[in-house]
C-alpha cells in the first residue's frame, strides 16, 4: 500500500493550517472544537473513538469526542467500550496496520452487539499507531452516518492521527463512568466477574461477539484446547453451564454500569 497518502484537501496550505491548530490543543474542549470545526471538511464524522492501553488483556483507556447527545467519555464504562476497541484493533492488525474502512458486514455485527456506543452510525474509518508492543498501541475510529464514507476519509485519518495523538498526550485523560451496582444480587455477580482472570475476561469478550473456540484461539494465539480449559473455568466461576448463560450473566452486570 502507498505509505505516503496525498493531502486530503486540494489546498495543502489549508491542511497544514488545520494540522497546526491540532498541535496547539491543551484541553478536551479544545479537541472537541477542533474535531467539530475545520476537521469536518477533511474527515466528516459524528463520533471519534480513541483507545489505548493493553489490548491483549482488555485493560484499556478511551476517549470519545462527539456532538451527539449523551455520547461522551464520562457516560461510558470500559466494559461498554473495550469490546469495540479490541475488535477494531484486531481488524487494524489484520489490515497490516494501515487505515481502512470497516466493511458493512463487520460494522453491522459490531453495531448490533455494542449499539450503545455507536447507535445510528453506518460506517467507520479506522487507523492506529504502534508496533505491537504491549500497551504501546492506540486505535482511532471515526464513525459516521454516511455509507460509504467520503473517498478521502482514509487519507485524512492517516494524516490527522499523529496530531490527535499528540493533543491527547498533552492533556489529562477525560473521566470515565465508573461501574455501579444497585442491589446485593448484582454485587454478587460483580464479585464473580472480578474473579475471572484477564485472559478469561478477554475470551468472554470474543464469546459475546459470537466467536467459536477455534476462532478465539487464532485471535489470541493460543490453542483451542487452552480456550476450552478457560471456558470450563469461566463456567465454574460464573456458576453457569453454557456460553449463552455466561454471556447473559455478564451482560446483566454490564447493564448496571
Amino acid at each position: 500500500m502507498n505509505s505516503h497518502p496525498h493531502l486530503p484537501d486540494s489546498d495543502p496550505a489549508h491542511f497544514l493550517r488545520i494540522a497546526g491548530q491540532g498541535a496547539s490543543l491543551s484541553t478536551h474542549a479544545d479537541l472537541w472544537r477542533w474535531l467539530q470545526g475545520d476537521v469536518q471538511h477533511l474527515l466528516a464524522h459524528e463520533i471519534m473513538l480513541i483507545g489505548w492501553g493493553d489490548f491483549r488483556s482488555g485493560n484499556l483507556n478511551f476517549d470519545i469526542v462527539s456532538s451527539l447527545p449523551g455520547v461522551r467519555t464520562q457516560n461510558c464504562t470500559t466494559a461498554m467500550v473495550a469490546p469495540v476497541l479490541s475488535y477494531l484493533r484486531d481488524c487494524w492488525v489484520a489490515a497490516q496496520r494501515t487505515a481502512f474502512v470497516l466493511d458493512v458486514a463487520s460494522f453491522d455485527e459490531l453495531a448490533q452487539r455494542h449499539g450503545s456506543v455507536i447507535t445510528g452510525m453506518h460506517s467507520a474509518v479506522v487507523h492506529g499507531i504502534g508496533d505491537g508492543k504491549r500497551t504501546a498501541e492506540r486505535i482511532f475510529a471515526a464513525f459516521s452516518v454516511q455509507q460509504p464514507p467520503a473517498a478521502n476519509a482514509i487519507g485524512a485519518l492517516r494524516l490527522l492521527t499523529p496530531y490527535i495523538d499528540t493533543a491527547l498526550r498533552q492533556m489529562a485523560p477525560a473521566p470515565q463512568r465508573q461501574a455501579a451496582c444497585t442491589n446485593d444480587s448484582v454485587s454478587r455477580q460483580v464479585v464473580k466477574l472480578l474473579q475471572l482472570s484477564e485472559r478469561e475476561r478477554q475470551i468472554m469478550t470474543w464469546v459475546a461477539m459470537g466467536k467459536t473456540n477455534p476462532e478465539i484461539g487464532c485471535i489470541l494465539s493460543i490453542s483451542e484446547f487452552t480456550v476450552k480449559n478457560h471456558m470450563k473455568s469461566i463456567f465454574g466461576k460464573l456458576d453457569v453451564s453454557n456460553r449463552a448463560q455466561a454471556v447473559a450473566k455478564l451482560t446483566r452486570v454490564d447493564a448496571y454500569a
